[in-house]
């Protein structure tokens, strides 16, 4: 009699814990606040667990360099504009059809550390293709307390939502809605709108060579169900494979109101994005 063995395989976890290290400490330091970053990878094996047994982690590390850019450090908005965006982005295939992203995304202004984003979502295929998405983000202040109307403020927020997917070897194009069921995030980015109950947008990819990818992602925010966003967030993002761990990435981010809020303000930031990242 045969017993099965099942075993955990976690991506050497001193290796991986050396890596996080690594890019904190050479200040390599991505981008849109708490929402996933999108990067098209169609080469990625999947290795769903309860198909091979084992936990097999994919992803990757990431750093940039903001320049020029206007994006605000803390979650009021306030303070010296970000230089530096770093953090990981993982992925574990739970079974063949369900995946679990986990990501953090580190703000930096030049002399210290100023806001982590923590990102999760699940994905939950439906059909050949439909996806069912549950989400959090969480943003948290490091040095500097946020207030909005007289209370410490920071970004919470959870979300489930469908997706729409196409895709090939060389092709991917998401249209997905999802509806907010707890957030403490404005419509607005002078914050005078209400609370956003609704997300729309697309994801595209494609990849231009087996080494060049081209991700595209935009969201659009209201807070107004069925109803025409209030504000835009958009990002473009160029991978170039130079080596098996190492990619050059350059791109930006673009988050504005798309009118006039209701103390007639139209605000707008971005990033232009310039770094690396180390795929595992």
């Amino acid at each position: 009699m045969c017993r099965a063995k099942t075993r955990l395989n976690l991506i050497r976890p001193l290796n991986f814990i050396k890596l996080i290290l690594f890019i904190g400490i050479i200040g390599i330091p991505g981008l849109l606040r708490g929402q996933p970053i999108f990067i098209f990878r169609p080469q990625a094996e999947s290795l769903p667990l309860t198909t091979h047994g084992q936990i097999r982690v994919r992803g990757e590390l990431f750093g940039y360099l903001l320049f020029p850019s206007n994006f605000p450090s803390f979650n009021d908005l306030s303070g010296s504009a970000d230089r530096w965006n770093f953090g990981f982005q993982n992925i574990i295939d739970l079974t063949p059809t369900t995946s679990l992203l986990a990501q953090l995304n580190v703000h930096d202004n030049s002399t210290n550390r100023t806001k982590f984003d923590w990102h999760f979502s699940l994905r939950q295929n439906l059909g050949p293709h439909i996806v069912l998405i549950l989400g959090h983000d969480s943003n948290h202040d490091s040095d500097h307390v946020s207030q909005l109307n007289g209370k410490d403020y920071y970004l919470n927020r959870n979300y489930l939502g469908f997706g729409l997917n196409f895709a090939s070897s060389k092709f991917l194009f998401e249209p997905f809605f999802w509806l907010m069921h707890h957030t403490n995030q404005r419509s607005h980015l002078d914050f005078s709108g209400e609370r956003l109950r609704q997300e729309f947008g697309f994801r595209l990819g494609l990849a231009l060579t087996p080494q060049a990818i081209l991700s595209c992602q935009v969201i659009f925010q209201s807070d107004t169900l069925l109803a025409r966003g209030q504000s835009l967030l958009a990002d473009l993002i160029f991978r170039l494979r130079v080596a098996r761990w190492l990619e050059l990435s350059a791109g930006g981010n673009l988050w504005q109101d798309m009118g006039l809020s209701r103390l007639g303000n139209q605000k707008s930031f971005y990033k232009v994005m310039w770094g690396l990242v180390i795929p595992f």
